[in-house]
């Protein structure tokens, strides 16, 4: 059984971390540009086995003083072993006291799951969460809340 660890990225990890998300979501989630300012001045920590990143959780402070999770990523081959669950606790313990919000995909049943686990609740239905050009995506999210 591999020792994975829990540790606060670095802005030289930026690149990776996108890579891993591209990965799992087969798309670009956080550009070239953003991953490093969240790594500086929000929350960003990685899970780690050996040297390699196989999960990431990313936040940043709204206006309203809650913590947005903008990305919450674990490579398939080292999901169901709780790297997410304990990339969660650590960004719960460092946001002292803040509310978390994040938008969850309503078909992504593993994470709306994981949420409730870690005593989120679901404060309201979104539609087009992103501001999307109409017809690109058109879906709703899920906001979820943690009060802390």
């Amino acid at each position: 059984m591999n020792i994975i660890k829990i540790s606060r990225a670095k802005v030289i990890e930026a690149q990776a971390i996108r890579k891993l998300e591209s990965k799992v979501w087969g798309e670009e989630v956080t550009n070239k540009y953003d991953e490093p300012m969240f790594i500086r001045f929000g929350w960003c920590f990685v899970a780690k086995d050996k040297q390699k990143i196989v999960g990431a959780i990313v936040a940043f402070l709204t206006r309203d003083n809650e913590v947005f999770v903008s990305d919450w990523v674990i490579d398939e081959l080292y999901r169901h072993q709780d790297i997410g669950l304990h990339l969660y606790q650590r960004l719960i313990k460092e946001v002292k006291g803040r509310n978390i919000i994040s938008l969850i995909n309503p078909k992504n049943k593993a994470s709306l799951l994981a949420h409730k686990e870690l005593g989120f609740k679901v404060v309201k239905t979104i539609k087009d969460a992103y501001a999307l050009p109409h017809g690109l995506d058109g879906s709703s999210s899920i906001l979820v809340r943690l009060k802390n």
